[in-house]
């Protein structure tokens, strides 16, 4: 075997060495792309798995090593934390035999074997979905569904207190001066913190629109934050939303198959989403409530019940692919003037780029809420899907 790799990965050696791409059609350039994201993850697959036996036959002990996750970093010329990863992962798959074969076929990327692991882990029963879902979703909603299984088979009442005593906030200077800030806090903290730096800086990003200039939202987001320590600088009120199912909202805690959380934080303990009730800011979306889908209205308007829902619903934009979270705009599947309703049904949040492509390019979306289709039109003047 140590024969047939060393051959492998000499031609793959040679084949890169003399790779020139600029005379390379598009579409031969991508397919290389692919072709080599695919060897990729094969080697991934046989570095965890090799790795796994160096860890059980102490060898790294042998070379003068620590830990094996040290002899790791070392061999792989990567950081000792994603070593721990590999490590980590490598542990998980001696019990998740499925998991294990998607990685040998090099079916999974690094992320998704840490995080499809550490869920099924815990949750057994989740890995044949999660697998489903690493096959048909990209990673952003892969690893919420991953956190939301984490967070359902975990019955420890003590969680929520534990991370609260954990809590720290740290900073340090870049090498160009540059301040840092890291921090760790209780899900609910952070996310009315996350709500009142995005509250602010919309209000800072319409000014600057105003004004002529436009920055990133992220720069948008830093000014927001520092504007919290201007004492006496009103801001918008923060509004958080939490959707959580309304058995597990009455119960107190999530049984499996039930869903607690945040868009854009993960899922968080429903003690902590009452807590955020309490202040008053959240804006719950409980699941079985009633049935809002019946709910229309033929106005542009949207109703601010719909609107809640659409927004639980549709936490990223829908079209497939597409992760986007911030500044969503809200779209008429069937346009008004073709007779469309203002109704739940008929709506869906895209990001801008998105939207405008549908709305001026003749780009289509069909489907449902977790099975979206988006169709490029039959002569689309911007070449590519930019999926």
């Amino acid at each position: 075997m140590l024969t047939k790799l060393r051959d492998a990965v000499a031609t793959v050696r040679i084949l890169v060495s003399s790779l020139e791409t600029d005379g390379m059609p598009a579409d031969d350039v991508a397919q290389l792309v692919h072709h080599f994201a695919e060897l990729e993850r094969l080697a991934l697959a046989g570095r965890t798995l090799a790795g796994r036996r160096v860890e059980r036959s102490k060898v790294w002990r042998e070379q003068g090593f620590s830990t094996p996750a040290r002899w790791m970093a070392a061999t792989a010329q990567t950081t000792v934390s994603d070593a721990i990863t590999t490590i980590e992962t490598g542990r998980r798959l001696d019990e998740l035999p499925e998991v294990r074969r998607a990685v040998q076929a090099g079916e999974l990327s690094a992320v998704q074997a840490a995080e499809i692991s550490a869920a099924a882990a815990a949750d057994p029963a989740a890995e044949r979905g999660l697998l489903e879902t690493a096959r048909t979703s990209t990673v952003a909603r892969l690893r919420d569904r991953c956190r939301e299984v984490v967070a359902a088979a975990n019955d420890d009442p003590d969680v929520d207190e534990r991370i609260h005593r954990s809590r720290y906030l740290r900073s340090w200077s870049d090498v160009d001066g540059a301040f840092r800030l890291d921090a760790r806090l209780t899900p609910d903290s952070g996310a009315r913190l996350i709500a009142t730096v995005k509250a602010r800086a919309r209000v800072l990003l319409e000014q600057a629109r105003k004004a002529g200039s436009k920055e990133s939202p992220d720069a948008y987001a830093a000014d927001g934050l520092v504007s919290l320590a201007d004492e006496g600088t009103p801001g918008p009120r923060a509004v958080v939303h939490v959707h959580v199912d309304k058995s597990a909202w009455n119960r107190g805690r999530v049984e499996r198959a039930e869903r607690c959380f945040i868009p854009g934080v993960g899922p968080v303990p429903v003690a902590a989403a009452r807590r955020l009730a309490r202040d008053g800011i959240v804006k719950a979306v409980l699941a079985d409530e009633a049935d809002i889908r019946a709910v229309a209205h033929f106005g542009r308007t949207i109703p601010a019940k719909i609107r809640t829902a659409l927004e639980a619903r549709d936490v990223t934009c829908v079209v497939p692919d597409c992760d986007e979270r911030d500044d969503l705009e809200i779209d008429h599947i069937l346009p008004m003037g073709e007779g469309g309703e203002t109704s739940l049904g008929n709506l869906a949040r895209l990001c801008r780029w998105h939207h405008s492509l549908k709305t001026h390019r003749g780009w289509r979306l069909a489907g449902s809420p977790g099975a979206w289709k988006w169709f490029k039109p039959k002569r689309n003047p911007l070449g590519p899907s930019p999926n």
